[in-house]
């Protein structure tokens, strides 16, 4: 039993010869059509000489004097015709009035005789049997004969040789022919084999290849028709390529960050786990479950990051939404933590939808990274404002901006890198990898993204600029 993919697989060079193949057996029989007729022609033509000569020299013995006219039949109309040739010969002479004056009564002319002094020689039927019949007339030039005094002269002759003679000639030319035929699909095979020769050696090339080798496959010594096929093969590797990248480098962050957490929860379970005192207790399971929610929200942001890289695809899953409804949606998810840390969280957007094109989880998590990371380092009793406008050709600005530490000027370039903290300011559960989540999303959709000292010179300005159509 052969799977879909076994029975769809095709030899192109099969192909390629059943194409071809019809074509050249219709061409093959419209040329033995045209060959036997060519060959008919050229018999006809030969033999019609014979059978022109033979009317000619009955033509040349027939007189008239006073009204009489005489037909002498000479056997050189009959000796003409080549010895040994068994066909039948058929003659009549016919006088001005009508009147048969010898031949065969039954042989009679054409509709269309030919005007006096010239020879018509055309295919016609005698007693059921194909002939070729001569025709030609004759004047006499006696005065005694009232009216026409022309004669008309008919002779015909069987076509059976000339039908052999054509057929042998026809044989012997599709003979050649077939000859050259098999020639030419000899010639073709050699020439398909040594065409798909390329395809085969970038197979053995790329087969050869390690499990790991995704290197370009090379462009040279290729024909040009397969080149578009060589340069889609190389940007897939390219994609593939970036995508194990991506995959390596998150289990290497995973292994390396999630290795200290990991460890300070099993620690702190086997000191709860040899505690007595209900109280002592009480305070391990709480920095356990402290840990614990630090390690889920770095696991969480470690797959949004994971997520947010252009090779996973997923962000380029766009469609159509409101900005402003989404970061609304955002600020009341992200209300009680404000209000757990007494902050003041506002948002400051259009009355309107402001529309945009991009990945509506992706800039959800964006939102939330910026607003959490803000509520996270402004201090209690402080402000984080949203703020969200129309951008230039149709696209959005969007802004967070808090009055907390802020960052120093020399610190702002390496906050987008993953992991990285600044020592001493905020949340000591942060996971550093916020604003790289930020800006991966932001790049993915066009965006640039910058951070400026906020109000008075006080905390943290966060700007960024989303293109109309979000990087359409």
């Amino acid at each position: 039993m052969t799977t879909d993919g076994a029975a769809k697989r095709y030899s192109l060079r099969r192909r390629v010869g059943w194409w071809l193949l019809p074509p050249l057996l219709i061409l093959l029989a419209i040329n033995a059509l045209f060959a036997y007729q060519s060959a008919l022609d050229a018999v006809n033509r030969a033999y019609d000489r014979s059978l022109t000569a033979s009317l000619k020299a009955i033509v040349e013995n027939i007189h008239s004097l006073n009204g009489d006219i005489s037909v002498d039949i000479p056997y050189a109309a009959f000796d003409i015709f080549e010895a040994g040739v068994e066909e039948r010969i058929f003659y009549a002479v016919i006088g001005p009035s009508g009147r048969r004056l010898t031949g065969y009564a039954d042989l009679a002319p054409p509709d269309e005789l030919p005007p006096v002094g010239e020879i018509s020689i055309a295919g016609a039927t005698y007693n059921g049997e194909p002939v070729r019949l001569g025709v030609m007339k004759k004047r006499l030039y006696d005065p005694a004969i009232p009216g026409d005094d022309a004669v008309t002269v008919l002779f015909a002759e069987t076509v059976g040789t000339r039908q052999a003679l054509a057929r042998d000639l026809f044989v012997a030319s599709m003979r050649r022919q077939l000859l050259l035929v098999g020639l030419g699909a000899f010639l073709l095979l050699a020439a398909l084999g040594s065409a798909f020769r390329p395809l085969l050696a970038v197979r053995d090339a790329i087969r050869q290849r390690g499990e790991e080798d995704l290197t370009p496959v090379p462009r040279s010594n290729v024909p040009s028709e397969i080149t578009p096929l060589i340069d889609a093969i190389n940007r897939h590797m390219e994609r593939l390529s970036a995508m194990l990248e991506a995959r390596r480098r998150f289990l290497a962050d995973a292994a390396h960050q999630l290795r200290t957490p990991l460890a300070v929860l099993s620690t702190q379970a086997e000191v709860g786990q040899r505690q007595q005192d209900p109280e002592d207790m009480r305070r391990t399971f709480g920095s356990l479950l402290t840990s614990i929610r630090g390690a889920r929200r770095m696991t969480n942001q470690m797959l949004a990051l994971s997520q947010a890289e252009a090779v996973n695809g997923i962000i380029q899953q766009r469609a159509r939404l409101d900005l402003a409804a989404l970061i609304r949606d955002v600020a009341l998810d992200l209300a009680p933590l404000a209000l757990e840390r007494e902050i003041d969280l506002g948002f400051d957007g259009p009355g309107e939808a402001l529309y945009i094109e991009g990945n509506a989880m992706m800039l959800r998590e964006m939102v939330a990274n910026l607003v959490d990371n803000a509520l996270r380092y402004t201090p209690r009793g402080g402000q984080v404002t949203i703020s969200a406008r129309v951008g230039a050709a149709g696209g959005a600005l969007l802004g967070v901006t808090d009055n907390g530490p802020g960052i120093p000027a020399g610190e702002r370039q390496h906050v987008f890198k993953r992991f990285y903290r600044i020592l001493g300011q905020g949340d000591t559960q942060g996971s550093g990898l916020g604003m790289a989540i930020v800006r991966e999303i932001c790049s993915a959709h066009g965006g640039r993204i910058s951070l400026h000292d906020g109000p008075g010179g006080c905390g943290l300005h966060v700007a960024i600029d989303l293109p109309g159509g979000a990087g359409h």
